[in-house]
């Protein structure tokens, strides 16, 4: 692989630096050691290997190399260091066999930070590949955290119990549930493969179009906007249509963003 390729990662990565320097923002990943350092102890609990959403991938465990790379994971060390010939190489084993080995991850609140393996994370998003394998270790929240987050998160983990799936997250309680419901199915028991393979595909086919439509700026969470398109149109249409109906049924329901969160209360019945 030429070195043209980490001339435009770091590129992206000095752009999302200065971005966040301009801002008065820090400019590189965040380690999740110090973002929960001072909380009280926390249990952990084994996910194992899974597939996760490499957009939910933000940050890494600890501090350690963490400023080898822009927030945007992006590398911004010089074309010259050994740093950056070990990405170039990455880059061109993905390439070329791809890459197989899971990197370590721990999860908190649905987000990932990486232990070991921030290069293959870095290589694999410059080249948006949408999920990368991970041996996932989950940080619970204490038990008497009774904040509206730690509700949802809850919620989030009896559907992750049923499905397996990352990246379905919603603004407000109990709409997992309701969700669930729309598919046929419940929380209280694990989904046949199916279901699951169908709601992934469903979900990931909105979220590529929804994303399209709202230019990234989506005043509700990709869930809550999922839930709505759903709740109005059959589900399982989404693996039917073409993606030009389906981009004419967002055009019918998004016209723009006012009262989208009432809607969806209402829809849900809240």
């Amino acid at each position: 692989m030429s070195v043209s390729d980490y001339e435009r990662a770091r590129k992206l990565g000095l752009q999302s630096y200065r971005h966040e320097v301009t801002r008065g923002r820090y400019p590189y990943l965040p380690a999740l050691e110090e973002m929960v350092s001072g909380l009280p102890a926390m249990k952990e609990e084994a996910v194992g290997v899974c597939e996760i959403p490499i957009y939910l991938v933000c940050g890494t465990l600890t501090k350690g190399r963490q400023e080898a790379f822009a927030k945007n994971y992006m590398p911004i060390l010089p074309e010259d260091s050994e740093f950056a010939a070990k990405w170039i190489h990455l880059l061109g084993y993905q390439q070329s066999e791809g890459i197989s080995d899971p990197v370590t991850a721990c999860e908190f609140m649905g987000r990932f930070y990486i232990q070991e393996g921030n290069k293959r994370v870095s290589v694999l998003k410059y080249l948006e590949q949408p999920d990368i394998p991970a041996d996932v270790t989950r940080i619970l929240l204490p038990d008497d955290n009774s904040s509206k987050e730690a509700k949802i998160y809850r919620e989030f983990l009896a559907f992750f119990e049923c499905t397996g799936i990352y990246g379905i997250y919603f603004s407000g309680e109990g709409y997992y549930a309701k969700l669930a419901g729309l598919f046929g199915m419940t929380l209280g028991e694990r989904w046949p493969d199916d279901a699951v393979l169908s709601l992934k595909s469903e979900f990931f086919t909105f979220s590529r179009l929804y994303a399209e439509h709202c230019g990234g700026n989506s005043a509700l969470t990709y869930g809550d906007a999922f839930m709505i398109y759903a709740g109005t149109f059959t589900p399982g249409s989404l693996l039917d249509d073409s993606d030009d109906e389906i981009r004419g049924k967002l055009g019918q329901i998004w016209p723009g963003h006012v009262g989208l969160l009432e809607r969806l209360k209402k829809f849900c019945g809240f």
